[in-house]
C-alpha cells in the first residue's frame, strides 16, 4: 500500500511550524509515521499523517475528527496516547506518544529467524497486556477493530538472575481509529479474508462495527501465532499438538478465543485474561516436570524434609561450596511445593471469573513462608523463619491496592488509599463484603507459584516496581510489577496491613511490602514488620482478600470486630 508524495516529508522537514522530522518509521492502513521533534519542547513524539483518501470528502474529514475527539482522552499504560488533530498543507496529521520499540510482527520475525519460540511466559506476558488494554477500551465503549501484530509495540529487556527473565512492555497503537476508515476502503485493505486472519468471521464484511468478543478473536489469533509461528487457518491444530511443551489448559483458552460464532468467545477480554491467569499461572513458571518423574521428586523432596540431618548431611558432603549447597537445597524445596500446587477443574475456574472479576483467585495449597537458605543475610532477617512450607486455604485477593482500580468513574488515574489505621482498613474491606488478607495469604500472593524471593524473580531490580514506599505513584503505573499469581504492586508501593497479629502483648499488627530507605530488603516477599493498630502514615495503604464459598478460611480467626463504619477520608472505594 504505497503512500502518494504528500506523505513523503525528508528528516528535517518542519510540520505545520512546531514539529521537525526525524525519521520514518513506516506504514499503515490509516497513513505514514515519522518520528519527530517538538520545537519548543524538544520532546520526541510520532506523527501520523493521514492518507488524502480517508480525508476526501466532508464526511470523511468530520469522521475523522469524531474519531480522534472519542480516542484523545485515553489513558491507559498498555495504549499509546494521542495528542493533537493538525494540518499540514492538505494533508491531515495528529501527534502520539512515541514509544520506542518494535512491532510485535517484528519481534516474531526475528524469533523466526533466529529459530527461536516464545515461551508460554513470554506469550502470556504479552497478551496479557493487550488484553488489559483492550479491556479499557470497551469500558470506554471502543472496539479496536483491527488488532494486528503491526498494531501492538513491544520493548523488551532482560532482568532478573543472570538476565534469564525477558520482561516486555507493550503498548497497542491505532486505538479507536479504525472508525477513521469508510467500510469501503477498509474492505480495499483487505483483498480477501485469507489476507486478514486477525479480523474476526463476523466482520468478514467490513461494515459492521464489532462487539467486544470480535476483538477478543483477534487477541486470541495473536495468542496462537505467538506460541506456535503461524496463524489459525480452517481447521487448525491445536497449540499442544504443534508443540509438546504447552499445558493442556492453552488449547482451551484458544479454542475459546477462536469461537467461530461471537457468542462461543469469551464476552470480554477481561474474562479471558482472567482465565489466562487463573487457569495455569502455575505453568507460566518453570515448573515443567511432569508425569511419574514429577511424583519421584515430590518422593525425594520429602524424604530430605523428613531426614533433613542425613540427606542434608551427605548433599553437602557433594558440594563443599555451602552456597551452591544452599541453592540446591532451596531448588529442591521449590519443586516440591510446585508439583503439589493444585490446578482448579474449568467449571471452578469460569465460576469464580463470573464471581470475582477485580481479584485473583490462589488455590489452596503449599507456599514456601520465610527466607530460602541461600538468601543474602544483609537482606534477610534473622527473625524470619527459614524456608518453611505452609499452607493456606484457596482465597481472593484484590488485583491492585485499595481501591482496586486504575481509572476513578471520569477515566482519570487513581491513586491507592494511604495513611489509614488498621482499623479504617478493615472497615473499608467489611464494607465491601471482604476482609484483610492474612500474612501468610499476603506473602503468597507475592511469591508466586514460583516462591520467588520479589514477586517478580530472584534479584532485586529498582526498574520493576519503581522506587520506595515514599515514591507517589498511580494504580496500574508499574505494569511490570506483578507476581506469579497476577497481584501487582507485592513488591514496590505501599507498605501494607495484613489481618494478622503481632505477638500477644498490645495491640499490634504485622505490616508487609516495604521498607524507608532500604527497598532492596523491605520489598522481599518475606519481609515483614509490626505497628500499632492505631498508626498512620502515608507509606501505610491496604488491600482486601476474601475466603472462597465452600473452602475452609484461611484467615486468622477474630481477635476482635471489624465492624462497618465511616470510609477513610482518604480516598475513594469501587
Amino acid at each position: 500500500m504505497s503512500d502518494p508524495q504528500s506523505l513523503i516529508f525528508p528528516r528535517g522537514t518542519r510540520i505545520a511550524g512546531k514539529y521537525e522530522i526525524e525519521k520514518d518509521l513506516g506504514e499503515g492502513m490509516l497513513g505514514r509515521v515519522y518520528l519527530a521533534k517538538h520545537l519548543r519542547s524538544g520532546k520526541h513524539l510520532a506523527l501520523k499523517f493521514i492518507r488524502p483518501k480517508l480525508t476526501a470528502t466532508p464526511a470523511d474529514l468530520e469522521r475523522l475528527k469524531l474519531a480522534f475527539e472519542r480516542v484523545k482522552p485515553l489513558r491507559h499504560n498498555n495504549i499509546v496516547r494521542y495528542g493533537d488533530i493538525s494540518q499540514h498543507g492538505d494533508v491531515w496529521f495528529f501527534s502520539q506518544e512515541y514509544f520506542p520499540g518494535k512491532s510485535l510482527r517484528q519481534l516474531m520475525d526475528e524469533y523466526q529467524e533466529a529459530h527461536r519460540s516464545f515461551t508460554l511466559q513470554e506469550a502470556c506476558q504479552i497478551i496479557n497486556k493487550i488484553l488489559e488494554a483492550v479491556q479499557y477500551l470497551h469500558d470506554h465503549g471502543i472496539i479496536h477493530r483491527n488488532l494486528k501484530p503491526e498494531n501492538v509495540i513491544v520493548r523488551s529487556r532482560q532482568t532478573g538472575p543472570g538476565g534469564k527473565i525477558t520482561v516486555h512492555e507493550v503498548k497497542v497503537t491505532d486505538a479507536g481509529l479504525a472508525a477513521v476508515v469508510n467500510p469501503t476502503i477498509f474492505a480495499e485493505s483487505f483483498i480477501s479474508r485469507d489476507e486478514a486472519p486477525y479480523l474476526a468471521p463476523e466482520l468478514s464484511g467490513f461494515d459492521q462495527g464489532g462487539t467486544p468478543p470480535s476483538d477478543v478473536y483477534s487477541v486470541g489469533v495473536m495468542l496462537y501465532e505467538l506460541l506456535v509461528g503461524q496463524t489459525p487457518r480452517g481447521t487448525y491444530l491445536s497449540p499442544t499438538q504443534l508443540r509438546g511443551d504447552l499445558p493442556e489448559h492453552i488449547d482451551d483458552i484458544v479454542e475459546i478465543a477462536l469461537g467461530p460464532n461471537a457468542e462461543d468467545r469469551y464476552p470480554t477480554a477481561r474474562d479471558m485474561l482472567n482465565d489466562i491467569q487463573r487457569s495455569f499461572s502455575g505453568e507460566l513458571y518453570d515448573d515443567t516436570t511432569s508425569g511419574s518423574f514429577r511424583n519421584i521428586i515430590i518422593g525425594l523432596a520429602i524424604a530430605v524434609l523428613v531426614m533433613a540431618g542425613i540427606g542434608v548431611y551427605f548433599q553437602v558432603r557433594e558440594q563443599p561450596d555451602p552456597l551452591a549447597a544452599a541453592r540446591a537445597r532451596d531448588e529442591q524445596l521449590r519443586n516440591m511445593v510446585a508439583a503439589s500446587l493444585r490446578v482448579p477443574s474449568e467449571a471452578e475456574l469460569k465460576a469464580m471469573v463470573a464471581d470475582h472479576p477485580d481479584m485473583l483467585y490462589i488455590p489452596k495449597g503449599p507456599y514456601i513462608r520465610g527466607r530460602l537458605y541461600s538468601e543474602d543475610l544483609s537482606l534477610a532477617s534473622q527473625s524470619e523463619p527459614i524456608a518453611q512450607v505452609a499452607k493456606t486455604g484457596g482465597f481472593y485477593i484484590d488485583r491492585f491496592e485499595f481501591p482496586n482500580r486504575t481509572r476513578d468513574k471520569d477515566g482519570n488515574p487513581v491513586k491507592p488509599v494511604a495513611k489509614v489505621t488498621w482499623q479504617e482498613a478493615a472497615d473499608a474491606c467489611a464494607r465491601m463484603g471482604k476482609r484483610l488478607c492474612t500474612e501468610d495469604e499476603w506473602e503468597r500472593a507475592c511469591k508466586g507459584p514460583a516462591n520467588w524471593i520479589y514477586s517478580y524473580g530472584d534479584t532485586y531490580d529498582p526498574e520493576m516496581c519503581g522506587g520506595g514506599v515514599e515514591q507517589v505513584y498511580e494504580i496500574g503505573q508499574h505494569e511490570n510489577c506483578v507476581s506469579g499469581y497476577g497481584v501487582f504492586m507485592l513488591s514496590g508501593g505501599l507498605r501494607e496491613w495484613t489481618a494478622t497479629k503481632a505477638g500477644t502483648k498490645g495491640d499490634r499488627r504485622i505490616v508487609k511490602g516495604g521498607l524507608r530507605g532500604n527497598p532492596a530488603r523491605g520489598t522481599r516477599c518475606a519481609f515483614a514488620v509490626d505497628e500499632s493498630a492505631n498508626y498512620a502514615d502515608n507509606t501505610l495503604g491496604f488491600r482486601c482478600c476474601l475466603d472462597v464459598p465452600g473452602e475452609e478460611s484461611s484467615a486468622d480467626a477474630p481477635e476482635e470486630e471489624q465492624p462497618a463504619g465511616e470510609a477513610p477520608a482518604k480516598g475513594d472505594e469501587g
